[in-house]
Order: C-alpha cells, then structure tokens, then sequence
C-alpha cells in the first residue's frame, strides 16, 4: 500500500507513474528488456564521488519544468548544461526523467551522461522493478527512491533490486519516521529533502534536524533550497557529504556559471581558516602515472600538447589516460599559442575540462577559448603584477611561473614567490607553479597563500616519468601546510 494522504502532488504523480510503468511493461516486458540490454559497461562510482573529502560535493541536476513554477529553461539542452556542470565543479549529475509533470525523458538522461565523466541520478518516482532496469538501460549510475511514495516491501524490493542490478540507490526522506523506514530497507545513502512533496513548501530545517539522526557511515545527501554557499557550508558542518541543487542552477542565467560561484562562495574561508589548496600534477604521459597521481591525492592532472615538451602527449594518448580516471579528477590540456580549432579537437577527443594557455594569449583569445581557461603569468624581473587584472573577467584562473625563455613550465625553477604574492588580492583563483616539490611547497603556500598548487618536475624521476612516492609526498605536504 502506497502511504499517501489526501490528493496531494506526490499522490498524483506516482498515480500516473504507475499507469505508465504498467503501459510499457506491456509493450516492452521486463524479461526482454533484460535480455535485450547490452551488459553493463564504465559504470561509475556514485557513491564515491559524494564523499571526496575537503570538497563541497554538489549533484548538480538538469530540470525541464517545476509543477510549482512551471517551464525552468526550455532554452537549454542536457548535454550543454551537464558539460557545464562538470565544467564548474560538479561531483555527479542528476538527470529528471518523470515525463508528465516535469517534462523529463530517459533521452535527457542517456544524452547528457553521455556528454560528460560524471556519475549520474536517475531522479524520478520509482516505484517498480521495470524502472531500476530501465536506468541500467539508459546508463545510469544511481536511482532514486521516495520513501513516502511507497511502503516497506515496495521499499525493500526496489531498494534490493537495484543492488542487485548493480546501481546506488538514494533513499529519500522528508522526517524521521521515513529515516527508520528507509534505514530498515537497507540505505547506504540517504537523501533528506527539505521540500515536502505533498505540500511543496522549502525548509532547510527539516536537514539540519535529521543530519544527526542518520547513522554514521551512511552517506548524507541535503537535497532542496540550497541557494548560497553559506547553505552549503552550514550543511556540511552539520554532517551532509553531498548537496543536491536544481531550481537554483537551471533558473539562473548560466547554470554552469551559477554551480562555479556557488562552490566558490561555500569554500570561502573563515577569518581563521585556511582554504583547501588544490593540487594539479602536470605533465601526465600514461595511464600508470595518471593512476598514481589520483591515488596520490591530485584534485587535477594535466597534459602537455606543446611539440616541445619534454612531457608532450598526443591526443590518443591522452584520451586514453583520461578515460582511465575517475570522474572526479579534473583533466587540464597545455597549449602555447594553439589556435582555438587546435584546442577544440583535441579537448572534444580528449574529454579536457579546462585548457592551461602558456603563451601570448591575449584576454579575449582566452574568452574564446573552448573550455574554461586557466591563463599562465611568468615571473621574471620586469614582471609587473597589474597585468593578471586584463585576464581576471576572461579567465576561471591565473597561474604563475617562473620565467625560463620559451619554455611554458616544468622547468623546475622557481622564482621569488614574494612577488607574487600582491596578485593574491587582484585575483580570484591563483595558482602557484615553478619548481615546487614536497621540500618547499609548504613555504610556498605560507607566502602567497594560492588556491591551488601545479607540480611537475618537482614529482618526476626522469621528465616525463612521474614517482608515486614524490607524488605522495607532495600532495601530504600540502594537507600539512593547509593545517
């Protein structure tokens, strides 16, 4: 029995939803779509990439339509929102299917899965078997299930089948009661909505009143009226692993853009608190170096296209160690003065999320770029620090370097970090790079205090060969540092 009051949104939903499900279980059974559906390949890890530590895990998720606010953005398609979601920081996707109410498809979730590196939610009313094996057919990586739009056994079975299928399962719940309901049928993962479905009224109190009473070791998902960073922040001391956030994104004008300064905002730090650095390891050339530098800790790895590095990659090569990553890891390409058609094939080959431009590039060559630009200052003696401000409204970064001729870093030089440290205050995202390794990192970060940190061969054994050790070393320096 379905435990459901009164005609409420929730009620009718799930109503239609079970008319539907039975309508195309008769036109396509269970056992043929079963055999039918080609094995379950790259499926990719959900549950991990809401627990990445020291990070503020957002699921961002692509919207059509509200029953309360109707059409969102009829302007935008799934694969340009997903793509700029991973852009910006995302840790997973959330694709809403359910068709009638909010206009969504399992096309909308195929199509923007299939457009980006991001472990993807298949948010809908799931309330039969046939739909957990629809999500395996669409490709998803986790499903959601409501617990007030189904009893225990439902409950127990679907979340049952979905182990049994191989996908996470996001148990939703609105109070207390639902907690030990959904606890009872097995959850690893909980998500507490702070929208009541029936009535469709937003409080974040109903989060922070149940963060306590989720068992330890579960994961905890806040989903619903996130809208600033300091949301995010309170939710996270408050116990959450992960933020699911849709309204906010898909009604504003750019919702990559929208995701970017929300994960911004959140990581601003308290006047006595130290933000996390983030590490980029550069200069990737194989899978088993690329490997290492994520078990190593790298938050981004980077590969070289310059013909002269020492550490250049073809695009083939590339695209191998990327699709070898976990989605979590930002993929970065270096370019010295490549034309923008350059960096365009082989970001789409590559599957880049950022390009690092090393060159001449002037702000409106980094504007045009195809991926967000990260846009790489020298520091030699002439350098003159009022320079970064033409590229801070073009660029997501600036990154200094030591200045060594023509070559666009990974030198292992460094220079006077002192010098760069007034750019901290003309910037919004700095990043430090020339000639760090685990020795001196520390310092570095003491002087200039960056938001992130580039190492390359500072890590290696030989240019182009990274040491897992070194690597190891230096990303633990920097969790040193930060505290």
């Amino acid at each position: 029995m379905v435990l459901i009051q009164g005609p409420s949104l929730l009620a009718q939903v799930v109503a239609r939803t079970r008319e539907r499900v039975t309508e195309r279980r008769r036109i396509f059974p269970i056992d043929k779509l079963q055999v039918t559906a080609p094995t379950p390949t790259g499926r990719r890890p959900f549950a991990q990439a809401l627990t990445r530590p020291g990070r503020f895990n957002v699921i961002a998720e692509f919207k059509r339509r509200s029953p309360s606010k109707g059409s969102l953005r009829a302007d935008l398609h799934p694969v340009q929102v997903a793509q700029a979601y991973e852009i910006a920081g995302a840790a997973a996707l959330s694709v809403l299917t359910e068709e009638e109410f909010f206009g969504g498809s399992l096309e909308d979730l195929r199509e923007a899965r299939g457009a980006t590196l991001l472990p993807t939610l298949r948010k809908d009313f799931i309330v039969d078997p046939y739909q957990i094996w629809e999500a395996w057919y669409a490709g998803a990586d986790a499903i959601l299930l409501i617990v007030a739009a189904l009893s225990d056994a439902e409950l127990s079975e679907l979340h049952a089948t979905a182990v049994e299928v191989g996908l996470d399962a996001v148990v939703e719940v609105h109070d207390r009661v639902e907690l030990d309901r959904g606890m009872a049928a097995g959850a690893r993962i909980v998500g507490v909505n702070s929208r009541d479905l029936r009535t469709l009224q937003v409080d974040l109190d109903t989060a922070f009143s149940l963060a306590s009473l989720v068992p330890a070791g579960v994961i905890k998902i806040a989903e619903s009226g996130i809208k600033t960073g300091a949301d995010l922040r309170r939710l996270r001391e408050a116990g959450y692993h992960a933020f699911l956030v849709g309204e906010h994104l898909m009604t504003s004008p750019d919702p990559g853009l929208a995701l970017e300064s929300l994960i911004k905002s959140a990581a601003v730090a308290s006047p006595n608190s130290q933000p996390r650095v983030a590490v980029k390891i550069c200069g990737i050339t194989s899978v088993e170096d690329g490997l290492a530098a994520v078990r190593a800790g790298a938050d981004a790895v980077g590969f070289v296209f310059w013909p002269s590095s020492p550490r250049v990659v073809d695009a083939a090569t590339a695209r191998r160690i990327s699709q070898s990553l976990p989605p979590f890891v930002s993929r970065v390409g270096v370019f010295v003065d490549a034309s923008r058609e350059q960096m365009a094939s082989v970001a789409d080959e590559v599957g880049l999320d950022l390009v690092q431009l090393h060159g001449s590039e002037s702000p409106a060559q980094v504007a045009a770029a195809p991926r967000r630009g990260i846009k790489a200052l020298r520091v030699g003696q002439d350098f003159d620090s009022t320079q970064a401000a033409r590229f801070e409204e073009q660029a997501s970064a600036i990154l200094v370097d030591a200045e060594s001729g023509i070559a666009p870093g990974g030198t292992g030089q460094r220079f006077d970090w002192s010098r760069a440290r007034a750019l901290r205050s003309q910037v919004s995202h700095l990043i430090l790079a020339g000639g760090l390794d685990a020795e001196n990192v520390a310092e570095a970060i003491a002087t200039v205090r960056p938001d992130g940190v580039d190492v390359s061969s500072g890590v290696e054994s030989s240019p182009g060969k990274k040491d897992a050790a070194k690597m190891r070393a230096f990303v633990e320096a920097v969790r040193k540092a930060e505290a």
